[in-house]
């Protein structure tokens, strides 16, 4: 399915005149969204809390301009950094907040639907042609596009992975996150702040276009005060306010300072900031993106930092163990440090071969 220029919320030249504004410009836009947001649904709202930086940024912007009452709800899917959930729920401390989480965990999700593994579209194209029934126009156009190009089409790099050994799948994100957060909405009748920015994807950037910041109806109501803001805007934010209280509109107020996972903010030279810890936080033990990384990859990572949940991420499934050696192993994707390996020490003959040491 393409977006099309008539089917726009904002046009291609308004679009990137927001996306270009001034960091204060879209400060002062996420405000008046998120008021415009509150008075719509005469406060039945709340904040998607992940505890990762952009819905830290964002329940800062809310409280700020709304208030503590206002509930930061954190979906605790079990896949989260230790670090994240002990962060998240210090939040209980400064005003409302709730925990929810999915009905089924992980190692469930990946057994009946599939891995997480290249990115969320690639995995939901490869589902569609292993799984399926489509028409043999659709299934033409997922492998080889059509007379308007390649755009839509899967990557010839990943088709071998259609009928692999194992499943790949985008379900996991609908299981574990979004439906959660549906059926809150549903038992309390609130609307979601989400704390979507435009360049975490080609995908959002668009999705943004076609809708703006405050979405009223369709399947997915939502507010994304951070829609225009780019990362380098959610770093600003957090490194201007790092260590300064945080003053609700009402209710009590607190030290603004972002999950530890993360280390520290720095601002270069050229005024561009830098995390040195972790650059995103997602859920661990997701594929998605892992093809794309330098080494030391997030598996590699987790083997220094977390070894309990790296030996439960790669014990077999048939041990009760996620699996994902052999995954990551059939993706050609390293995830163990050269450390771990250790290195080998030979000694060598008279002839110059190698002999164990």
């Amino acid at each position: 399915m393409y977006i099309q220029e008539k089917d726009l919320k904002l046009n291609r030249g308004y679009y990137i005149q927001r996306k270009y504004l001034p960091y204060e410009g879209k400060l002062m836009l996420a405000k008046r969204r998120i008021m415009e947001w509150y008075d719509y649904w005469d406060g039945q709202v709340y904040v998607s809390f992940s505890g990762g930086l952009d819905s830290t940024v964002l329940l800062a912007l809310v409280r700020m301009t709304l208030g503590s009452e206002i509930p930061a709800v954190f979906c605790n899917t079990g896949l989260e950094f230790p670090e994240i959930i002990q962060f998240a729920r210090s939040f209980q401390a400064y005003g409302a907040y709730e925990e929810i989480r999915p009905a089924m965990n992980f190692r469930q999700v990946i057994l009946k639907e599939g891995y997480p593994l290249i990115s969320k579209e690639n995995a939901s194209k490869i589902r569609k042609l292993r799984h399926g029934k489509l028409s043999p126009r659709y299934r033409n156009y997922l492998l080889n596009g059509d007379e308007r190009g390649k755009f839509g089409m899967l990557p010839k790099k990943w088709q071998k992975y259609i009928y692999g050994p194992y499943d790949i799948s985008e379900k996991c994100c609908l299981i574990m996150k979004e439906k959660p957060f549906n059926q809150y909405v549903k038992k309390t009748g609130r609307q979601p702040f989400v704390g979507v920015t435009q360049d975490e994807s080609f995908r959002r950037a668009h999705q943004y276009a076609k809708t703006g910041c405050n979405v009223y109806d369709g399947r997915m109501i939502k507010s994304q005060p951070l829609g225009p803001w780019t990362k380098q805007d959610v770093l600003r934010f957090a490194y201007e306010h790092m260590g300064e209280k945080i003053i609700p509109e009402k209710g009590p107020a607190y030290e603004f300072s972002i999950c530890p996972v993360y280390g520290e903010i720095t601002k270069d030279a050229q005024g561009i900031y830098h995390l040195s810890g972790e650059q995103r936080t997602g859920c661990m033990f997701c594929g998605f993106g892992v093809t794309e990384e330098k080494e030391p990859n997030r598996f590699q990572r987790m083997q220094t930092a977390y070894p309990k949940q790296y030996e439960f991420c790669m014990k077999s499934t048939e041990e009760g163990g996620l699996g994902m050696r052999s995954v990551l192993e059939y993706l050609g994707v390293p995830y163990e440090t050269w450390e771990s390996v250790g290195q080998m020490c030979l000694e060598f003959d008279e002839n110059n071969q190698a002999k164990a040491a």
